[in-house]
Parts: C-alpha cells; sequence; structure tokens
C-alpha cells in the first residue's frame, strides 16, 4: 500500500539523511526584539551564505491555512508544525474543524451533546468547563468557550462553573484580564437573561498555564496536582499561601490582580492556583459525583493528564483524595490510539498515510529524538497523532528527560547537548538511514520573554548544528534544517513591551549535502513553499518519488 517508486535521477547518497528541527527559530526583522539575529549565529550565518548561492535554500510558510488553521493571523505551533512536516499534506486542525462545527451548530446536534446534557438535566448536576482562557489559538479559543457557554445555556442547564488557566504564552505576557473581563460580562449576561430560571453561571478556580492542571508528557505532576486541588477539591496548598497570596477571593479578577502584586516577577502562565468563594468563605464551584466535566481545548497534549486525572480508576500519580464519578469529556479526543478522553464532542483529524508509513513500507530505518518538552513532538505528533511506533522494527524512539519548566530561565541550554551526543551515536551506529531531532531551545526559552536568554539558547543550538553536520559530512549523508513555527525570533511588540507567543514569520530551510555537485536545487515555482511539502523533499532526497497525494517536493532535479 505504501510502496514507493525509486526517483530514476537521483539514488540518495551512501550515508544518512538528518533533519534537524529548531523549534522556535523563525526567520524574523533584523531588530532587538530577535533573539536569532542578536546571536549572530555563526554556523547558520555560513550556512545561509552558502546554501544560498547554491539555491538550497528557502524559507517555509509554518503558520495559518499552511498548516490548517484558520487564517494568516493564525500563528503556528509545534503540533500543527509536526503534524505537516511528519504527514506531507495540509490537515485541517482542532481550531478550524471545533470552529466550523460551532459555526453550523452541528456540535449541539450530536447524539453526545444529547446525552450529555439530558443527563446533567435528569441529575440536576453542575456543568464545569476547564481550559485555557486565550484566543491564542493554540490550545483553545475564547470564542469557542463563549459558544460552548451559550449551548450549555440554550440547554437550559442552571448550574455551570468555569475553571480558568491564564495563557501569557500564545498571547501578550499579563493579558489575562482582557479575556477574565469579557467572560464574566458573558456569564453575568447568562445570569440576567435567564434569572427566571435561577441561572448561576460562574468562574470557580485557576492559576497560571505553566503552574496549573495543564503539563505535558508527564514532565511535572505537580502541576495537574495543584490544578486537581483548585477545581475539584476547591482547595489550595499551604506551600502556595507565601509572600502574602491568599489563594482564596471572591473573584478571578481579584486572584490575578493580588497575585501579579505578590509575584512581581511572574507573568500569566507561571500564575499561582486560586479558588473563588463566596460570601461565607466556601469554594463556588467543586466538582461532585455526577457533574458534567468539559475540558475546552482542541489540542491534546497538555490536556492528556487532567484527562486521566479524571477517567482513571487505578490512577497513582498523586493522591486526589477524591474521585469524584463524572461525566468527562473533550472538546476533542487527545489520543485517539489510547482513547483519551473516551467521551469528546468534535472528531479529530483523522491523518493517514504519514512519512513514517512509507518510511517502514520501504525499508528506512528511522531514529526520533527530542528531549521531554518536545518529545511528544518529534514522535507523537510527527506520526500522525499516532502513539508508540509505525513499525518497531525499524523505529527507535529517544527522549532524553527535560529539567522543570522553572529552570529554562537560568539554563537555556537545557538538554541540547544530550541530545546532540545521543545523535551522534546513533549516527555511528550505521542502523539508521533517516533520523530526526528536535531542539526544544528556541521555543521554550522564547516563551520566558527573555531575550538575553533567548540568545543563548540560539547560539547553544547553532552550535549542536556544527558537531552534527561535521559527522553528517564525514559520514556522506545529507543535513535538512528547518523549524516548526517561529517564536525567539519576535520577542518585542513594537511598543517594546516583552512579546512571548509564536511570531507569524516564515521559517528557513537548508540543505547540506558535501557531495552536492549541481543535481538539484530548490524549485522556484513550488507555490506557496510551507512545512507539508518536507516530506516529499526528504524521500525524494532518499531517492524516492513522493506519494501521488503529497505536496510536492521543494527540490528540482535536473
Amino acid at each position: 500500500m505504501h510502496k514507493l517508486d525509486k526517483l530514476k535521477s537521483f539514488s540518495g547518497r551512501t550515508g544518512p539523511l538528518l533533519l534537524i528541527i529548531m523549534d522556535g527559530i523563525g526567520l524574523g526583522k533584523e531588530d532587538d526584539g530577535n533573539a536569532v539575529f542578536l546571536a549572530k549565529p555563526k554556523t547558520l550565518q555560513k550556512l545561509t551564505a552558502e546554501c544560498t548561492e547554491k539555491k538550497l535554500f528557502c524559507s517555509l510558510k509554518a503558520h495559518g491555512p499552511a498548516v490548517g488553521l484558520l487564517s494568516e493571523n493564525d500563528m503556528g505551533n509545534s503540533e500543527v508544525g509536526h503534524n505537516a512536516l511528519g504527514a506531507g499534506q495540509i490537515i485541517d486542525q482542532g481550531a478550524k474543524l471545533v470552529s466550523a462545527s460551532i459555526k453550523t451548530k452541528a456540535i449541539f446536534q450530536t447524539e453526545i451533546w444529547e446525552k450529555l446534557t439530558k443527563r446533567a438535566l435528569t441529575k440536576n448536576s453542575t456543568v464545569h468547563l476547564i481550559g485555557l482562557l486565550s484566543d491564542g489559538n493554540v490550545h483553545s479559543n475564547l470564542a469557542q468557550l463563549v459558544s460552548l457557554v451559550d449551548g450549555f445555556a440554550t440547554a437550559t442547564i442552571q448550574k455551570l462553573r468555569v475553571h480558568i488557566l491564564t495563557d501569557g504564552r500564545d498571547v501578550p505576557a499579563h493579558s489575562a484580564l482582557d479575556f477574565i473581563r469579557p467572560l464574566e460580562s458573558k456569564l453575568e449576561e447568562m445570569n440576567s437573561k435567564y434569572s427566571d430560571l435561577n441561572y448561576d453561571y460562574r468562574i470557580a478556580s485557576g492559576g497560571g498555564r505553566m503552574q496549573v492542571t495543564m503539563d505535558r508528557y508527564e514532565s511535572d505532576w505537580k502541576i495537574v496536582q495543584r490544578g486537581w486541588n483548585a477545581h475539584v477539591r476547591g482547595i489550595i496548598e499551604d506551600e502556595e499561601l507565601i509572600q502574602g497570596y491568599n489563594g482564596y477571593y471572591k473573584s478571578a479578577e481579584e486572584a490575578v490582580t493580588h497575585a501579579r502584586k505578590c509575584f512581581p516577577n511572574r507573568n500569566d502562565q507561571t500564575l499561582p492556583p486560586f479558588v473563588i468563594i463566596d460570601k461565607k468563605g466556601e469554594p463556588v464551584g467543586k466538582i461532585l459525583d455526577d457533574d458534567l466535566v468539559v475540558n475546552f481545548n482542541f489540542r491534546g497534549d497538555r490536556a492528556i493528564q487532567i484527562t486521566k486525572a479524571f477517567e482513571d480508576e487505578d490512577f497513582d500519580k498523586f493522591n486526589r483524595v477524591v474521585f469524584p464519578h463524572v461525566d468527562y469529556v473533550g472538546l476533542m479526543q487527545y489520543d485517539g490510539d489510547k482513547f483519551i478522553p473516551k467521551q469528546y464532542l468534535v472528531t479529530p483529524p483523522d491523518i493517514k498515510d504519514i512519512l513514517s508509513d512509507y518510511c517502514c513500507s520501504n525499508g528506512i530505518t528511522s531514529f526520533a529524538i527530542a528531549e521531554t518538552h518536545k518529545f511528544g513532538h518529534v514522535t507523537y505528533f510527527w506520526n500522525g497523532n499516532r502513539s508508540g511506533y509505525v513499525c518497531e522494527k525499524q523505529e527507535e524512539f529517544v527522549e532524553i528527560h527535560s529539567e522543570p519548566n522553572e529552570m529554562i530561565p537560568v539554563h537555556p541550554e537545557m538538554k541540547a547537548e544530550e541530545v546532540k551526543d545521543r545523535i551522534i551515536e546513533a549516527l555511528r551506529s550505521n542502523k539508521f538511514k533517516f533520523i530526526r531531532v528536535n531542539f526544544a531551545n528556541g521555543d521554550m526559552v522564547g516563551h520566558t520573554g527573555l531575550i538575553d536568554a533567548a540568545v543563548k539558547s540560539v547560539k547553544i543550538v547553532d552550535n549542536c548544528l556544527e558537531s552534527l553536520i561535521d559527522v553528517i559530512n564525514e559520514l556522506n549523508g545529507i543535513t535538512i534544517i528547518t523549524a516548526d513555527h517561529g517564536n525567539c525570533d519576535d520577542m518585542k511588540f513594537k511598543d517594546g513591551k516583552t512579546k512571548t507567543a509564536h511570531s507569524l514569520n516564515p521559517v528557513g530551510f537548508w540543505i547540506v549535502d558535501k557531495n552536492w555537485k549541481g543535481e538539484y536545487e530548490i524549485n522556484p515555482k513550488v507555490n506557496e513553499p510551507g512545512l507539508s511539502n518536507v516530506a516529499s523533499t526528504v524521500l525524494n532526497l532518499l531517492g524516492f518519488e513522493k506519494p501521488e497525494k503529497y505536496r510536492e517536493s521543494l527540490l528540482l532535479f535536473k
């Protein structure tokens, strides 16, 4: 099914093909907000000059419709970027699928919606909405949350609670109140509009996304435990109550405002957990038996662990203390192979015929590596949102364990050196024909908003490039360098304020081939080249024709 024809004009090199993904390192304006420019990365600068002269360099679109998102204003991210890189196709992504389902109201006409709302009404249950309060369109979308609130109101759900995670990462660093205030207004509008039915819609708890609930790849279960305690139990642990921070507040705005005073060096993504209390000092939104819990994030990586805490009977990552029996539903299914969650409102994209399918069917052995922060991207998302191996006998995945998030600003080198050393070991083993790696530094450090640290992170990745290219050249292989999206290339707004979100900039694409004798070059006629053109290009450089359904290769063979 996935057999490929050999290229007649090019049979590949005798050595391996290495694809390096510099996460979050895009092509931005040369100014004081561009950590890539400020770093003056000697390897990248040298390669750009050499590859441009040979016509082996181009830029790729990594945002908006080019990666399956709604509009040109939608920044790319590591999930959609690796989907596009590994699938060879443009895949309609979660944000687009959910928005379409809401626009047509199809989401409110499904069997699962009818079943859940009917059960909630029958049991007089509270509906709880948990997710990232943001319009960044990376994990969630405020407009989609508002539509869900409208949907539950129309379904005559009387009691609804929202548990919010503040962003400060995919949106401006201190913008939480810009989302809390309109949400509060919407909830008040529902209470007023349906006052005759005694509607009671409120925010119940929250905290910063990197401190509360939204851990990924099991990096730090304490983050999820803070969320469980706040959302489900309505408590804040004593260890959070420092520097005058109370933990319990009458409103979300009061909580965020006071947290900023207590922790002036934190931005919205690292705010501590909080619980909203009533006039009697009681939590307004504990999650109880028979309640309905909806995770309104459409992206899976930071929704999976809290989902496990709600769904797994034999959960052992932390002491939940209480385990309410609830109906739990995701906006989408976050892991189709492991059925996480079991119930979901919108069907996720069905990604078939990925690059790994073709590698497996054509005897191309492969090796994938990243540190924990991006390991899921270079494996799960690369493989079309599939868990595990496509063909275990021909693949090997290696995860280098990351340090906790709070160490990133002071250790911008992260685990780049360890990742590099393990790649070299894999290259010299002569076991693998295709190696892919993600260096997480540019993105993870870029999200801190600390330009000096980001500059260091770019230099570290640049040094790793030099070492890896030397080994590939020695082995008579080919190196491809690109990125999944921009970030540290655009770290300041026009007014000089810190920017922590991804950029809308294109990313670079470099081919380094020591044995190149002009057999191929970048095809200038490729229409709007993007990340989804890379898979065909990889197959060409391995000596194979691209699959018919894939987007065209970036290469023109002579």
